[in-house]
């Protein structure tokens, strides 16, 4: 059996909106059957208001919907590929969102996003729930 190539896992990215920020962290060079952890912290808005929705990008592929966790954590749903290897959480109180993904394949060798699940689908709506402002 030939060894399979190591499988980047770019993730790296900071994304802002106004004054919405989204910063993904984890990733990096994985084996095949390794596992990785992806994380995504929020700020700006009313973390705990927003479900959110991962998703990857294979070199010279579109863009593919892997996961979404509800505001409550109580409802989770998974893409066909990722099922029973992936596991979303989120942590509210951190504003911290993450995607743990074991058993990785090959095909799983992609740039991973995270996004705010908006009942429009427009970043506007979250100018109506403003983070509240720290102490000062």
């Amino acid at each position: 059996l030939a060894a399979l190539p190591a499988s980047p896992f770019s993730f790296a990215a900071k994304r802002v909106w106004a004054q919405f920020r989204l910063e993904e962290t984890g990733g990096g060079l994985r084996a095949p059957g390794d596992s990785v952890l992806l994380s995504c912290r929020g700020s700006g808005f009313s973390f705990g208001n927003y479900g959110f929705q991962w998703y990857r990008q294979a070199p010279g592929g579109t863009l593919e919907w892997v996961s979404f966790i509800g505001i409550f954590s109580t409802f989770t749903d998974y893409a066909a590929a990722v099922e029973g290897r992936a596991t979303v959480s989120r942590d509210n109180s951190r504003s911290v969102a993450s995607l743990f993904m074991r058993a990785l394949q090959p095909q799983d060798s992609a740039r991973y996003f995270c996004a705010v699940h908006t009942e429009t689908g427009n970043p506007a709506e979250l100018l109506r729930n403003p983070a509240a402002p720290g102490p000062s």
